[in-house]
């Protein structure tokens, strides 16, 4: 931040050298203050690396720094810090008053540093540090000069890694990198799991729901259950919320029906991720679809679901913050960059520049949210398809001084980019021609059949109304007539003139309402035949014009039928009547205006927007959106996917690497910039990423290479495990046995449905309400920042704000859970049941060795064994006079003590 001071922004100051340029009495006063006192401290105490390093890379490294060096200079080693910038020297060692870098600190006007909007003044006591140091002689040791950004791990090209030499022919590449590591440092991985541990690891890691007995018995090759496992359909809800975590999923919430965050009907993008991975969708494609599925297949409602990770963004009451939690989440969750801070300023630690920034916003500029109409819906609050589409294609973008919305410079327009350090691959951006049906949704086929069909529905229900109050009419007119002749009204009660006439009224309503039936039909036929002349493909302007005035006259019918119900219904009413009567006049004048040809139609709606209100008048929307997508998106999707790209496959190994062993390869899974230090790992990381690649994208292959790893086989148990390994690498970073890890929230709810034999299997749909319990997948439940399931949330469910790790908390709310909840009481006494069903007999001891080999996957060892039994036979005798059936009261107990056994909700 020094360095510009000394240029072209301070031309008022001679460039002379330091030995020559005579200092000011002020300057001279005031650094003789600053060495002489004010809390200086004496010239030995002054340490380079503890007191004057820390300083400058919090102070002066981000406009002085590897990533940028105003007028030249920088600051990063003491060797760098004599050398100077355009100026010359920043120091002369021995003497502060002669030093640039204190002038420019200790200056009062335009050329102090840091400049006034870029950094607060360093206190008296920060100069007096720096001034200390200079005195004493600048002494530093010897530092290399950083690297230059490029150098960075995680923004070097990935190569494939020669695989070290394995410890046999036939090894995972994945256990020669990792046996290579060992090796090393002396470690000595633990021994394969036992078999039946492994098959219960294996099914909760690939389908979040854990073995039958059978299937933990299963003889099998292990290959072979892996590949069932793979292609399960479970697997797509399983790996479904590991990623919805990471691309936030959040169903919508507002007050009422007013949408103030994500998208009603966003489900329909996590259905689109479950069906995605059971496909073994490319991840390549996966997120070409999310932020460019409007632009790479406009008229695929499959693929536009995908833009659900867009959609959710929306957020009612600031457009800022939309786009910029939509440009944080796509950087961290494709790219492990966190791009948010510069915003305001260049970024400190990472190769972003505030340009930077709003030229990967311009991106962004454009799109919004509208609701597509979905095939046999025609109401927007039952179903919809939320989508993006950039609705305003030449909308600018200015950068923000300071990140302030309010101060932007209209006169330089940031144009849409990448970040420049990765500029070098970046595709060029072309605008996207859109199909009629992508920006007239009108037109599609679908729109039009459905409406038709529910104004088909609605006459024949009208007309079925009108029949049955004829029928009541002329009963009543029969009996009246009957009993003109023979008796009094008393002896036929119903047959009074009152009554009559109310069944003549109900008649003329019923016709009435008939008639506007009718007439919507009509105008419905009308409007869609006119939409299809004014925006279809072939233009004839005799057709528009011919078919507007019909659609006209139509319009103008069904508003007449309108009035004439008004009027009818009002009859009782004086006041009402009289409106009803002004309306059906100035309805009967619209008409004749229509007959002549002096008034236009009201195109169909064929989507809604985001941030239409129900308060929106029925003319108040857009008739038809833009013909043309700018492009930016798909090519920033395009970007994302190159396979220049060094970050895009790293981040998804990771992210899939941690849920499988439960800690990443690199720790800061939302963070690759240049404070990420490489990992221990980094040859294996960038091998799997190599293979992610070169396998087409595919996550299955991914997953099916770790987990038929020995790495993932290994016990979790370090018991009998070499000294050396707790001594060399107690926190296991060299991966010698398996890390052990808590269940996520869903996982413990869904295993308690599935093991009790009550888990609704279906696939997909619209969110469930968590308060009216049910037993679809938890995947399923409604989660949003107002709805949240209340067991799930105790268990650590993910944030909806940032979920990209999983918190998992000890808390003992959580032992009750499990000890207290509904859920857990009634799915024990299921579970129980389930399990004796198997039993050849009804004895005890072999009932508790298949609880224990259902929950725990193990046979209970014989004190545990002797303990339940114990259990039992106390609980028998407790219980023997309050239960109607004691054996199946205390089996349904026992099951319910080891769901609270730690192995239950640990993955091992």
């Amino acid at each position: 931040m020094i360095g510009t001071s000394l240029t072209e922004r301070r031309t008022r100051l001679p460039k002379l050298p330091p030995s020559t340029r005579a200092p000011s009495a002020r300057l001279t006063l005031l650094v003789a203050n600053v060495v002489l006192g004010l809390l200086a401290l004496p010239c030995s105490a002054t340490d380079y690396m503890r007191d004057i390093k820390p300083l400058l890379a919090e102070k002066c490294y981000a406009c002085h720094g590897a990533l940028k060096q105003e007028a030249g200079l920088r600051l990063e080693t003491a060797s760098l810090i004599r050398n100077g910038g355009d100026s010359g020297p920043a120091i002369v060692p021995g003497d502060p008053a002669l030093s640039l870098l204190i002038e420019r600190i200790t200056a009062d006007d335009d050329i102090r540093m840091p400049p006034r909007n870029e950094g607060a003044r360093l206190t008296t006591e920060e100069v007096s540090r720096l001034s200390n140091w200079i005195d004493s002689g600048a002494i530093a040791p010897e530092e290399p000069i950083p690297d230059a950004p490029l150098a960075h791990w995680a923004y070097r090209p990935i190569t494939r890694p020669v695989v070290p030499r394995p410890p046999c022919q036939a090894a995972n590449p994945i256990d020669a990198f990792l046996y290579a590591k060992q090796r090393e440092r002396g470690v000595r991985a633990q021994p394969i799991a036992p078999r039946s541990l492994l098959v219960r690891r294996l099914y909760l890691d690939l389908i979040g729901l854990p073995p039958t007995l059978q299937q933990l018995h299963d003889p099998r090759p292990w290959n072979v259950i892996v590949d069932e496992l793979l292609t399960s359909p479970q697997h797509g809800e399983r790996w479904a919320r590991h990623w919805m975590d990471v691309w936030r999923y959040s169903d919508w919430y507002g007050l009422g029906e007013q949408l103030r965050y994500s998208q009603k009907h966003i489900w329909h993008w996590r259905d689109w991720i479950v069906e995605s991975l059971n496909e073994d969708k490319g991840y390549d494609s996966m997120v070409l679809e999310m932020l460019a599925g409007d632009e790479l297949a406009p008229q695929d409602a499959d693929t536009l679901r995908a833009t659900g990770f867009l959609a959710r963004n929306y957020y009612l009451f600031n457009r800022t913050t939309w786009l910029d939690q939509t440009l944080e989440h796509t950087a961290k969750s494709f790219l492990g960059m966190t791009l948010n801070c510069a915003k305001c300023h260049d970024h400190k630690y990472d190769p972003v520049s505030q340009q930077d920034y709003y030229r990967m916003r311009a991106i962004f500029e454009p799109h919004q949210v509208r609701l597509d109409p979905v095939p046999g819906v025609v109401d927007w609050e039952q179903d919809g398809l939320p989508r993006v589409f950039d609705n305003h294609p030449d909308l600018p973008t200015y950068l923000h001084v300071r990140g302030d919305p309010q101060n932007f410079d209209e006169n330089a327009p940031v144009a849409p980019g990448v970040p420049q350090i990765f500029a070098d691959w970046a595709p060029a951006i072309n605008a996207v021609p859109l199909p009629v049906t992508a920006y007239a949704p009108s037109l599609r086929e679908h729109v039009r059949d459905d409406h038709l069909r529910e104004a088909d529905h609605e006459i024949a229900r009208r007309e079925r109304v009108l029949a049955d109050a004829v029928q009541d009419l002329r009963q009543v007119a029969e009996s009246t007539s009957s009993s003109s002749g023979a008796g009094t009204c008393a002896d036929s009660p119903d047959s009074t003139p009152a009554n009559e006439e109310s069944l003549r009224q109900a008649v003329a309503t019923a016709r009435a309402q008939l008639d506007v039936a009718c007439a919507r039909r009509h105008s419905l036929a009308a409007t869609f035949a006119a939409d299809q002349a004014r925006f279809g493909e072939v233009v004839d302007e005799t057709q528009i014009a011919a078919t507007a005035q019909i659609a006209a006259v139509k319009q103008a019918e069904l508003k007449l039928a309108e009035a004439v119900l008004d009027v009818i219904l009002s009859r009782q009413d004086e006041t009402k009547k009289a409106n009803a009567d002004e309306r059906k006049t100035k309805a009967q004048q619209q008409l004749d205006a229509a007959r002549a040809g002096k008034s236009d139609y009201t195109p169909i709606r064929g989507a809604k927007k985001a941030l239409e209100t129900p308060a929106h008048q029925e003319t108040d929307y857009d008739v038809i959106y833009p013909r043309n997508s700018t492009g930016r998106r798909l090519a920033l999707a395009r970007w994302l996917v190159d396979r220049r790209n060094p970050l895009t496959a790293r981040v998804a190994v990771n992210h899939v690497w941690m849920r499988h062993f439960g800690r990443p390869l690199v720790e800061s899974v939302f963070d690759f910039g240049l404070r990420c230090e490489a990992p221990e790992h980094q040859a294996l990381l960038d091998y799997l990423a190599c293979e992610l690649i070169d396998s087409g994208w595919s996550l299955r292959h991914l997953h099916r290479m770790i987990v038929t790893s020995q790495a993932y086989q290994r016990s979790s148990s370090a018991a009998g495990a070499d000294a050396t390994n707790l001594a060399a690498d107690s926190q296991n970073t060299l991966y010698w046995r398996m890390p052990s890890r808590r269940m996520e929230s869903e996982v413990i709810r869904d295993s308690l449905l599935h093991l009790a034999g009550v888990l609704d299997t279906t696939l997909g749909g619209p969110p469930v309400d968590p308060r009216q319990g049910g037993t679809r997948r938890s995947l399923y439940f409604q989660h949003s920042r107002d709805q949240q399931d209340k067991f799930l949330s105790m268990f650590d469910d993910a944030d909806i704000l940032q979920c990209y790790r999983r918190q998992e908390s000890i808390v003992p709310q959580q032992a009750l859970a499990l000890a207290n909840s509904q859920l857990a009481l009634s799915m024990s006494a299921k579970i129980a049941e389930a399990i004796q069903g198997e039993l050849p007999t009804d004895g005890r001891s072999e009932f508790v060795n298949h609880v224990f080999e259902t929950l725990l996957a193990r046979e209970p060892e014989e004190a545990e064994r002797q303990s339940c039994l114990e259990y039992c036979d106390a609980l028998a005798a407790l219980v023997n006079d309050e239960q109607p059936d004691v054996e199946k009261h205390v089996r349904g107990r026992l099951v319910h003590a080891l769901l609270n056994h730690n192995d239950f909700v640990t993955i091992r």
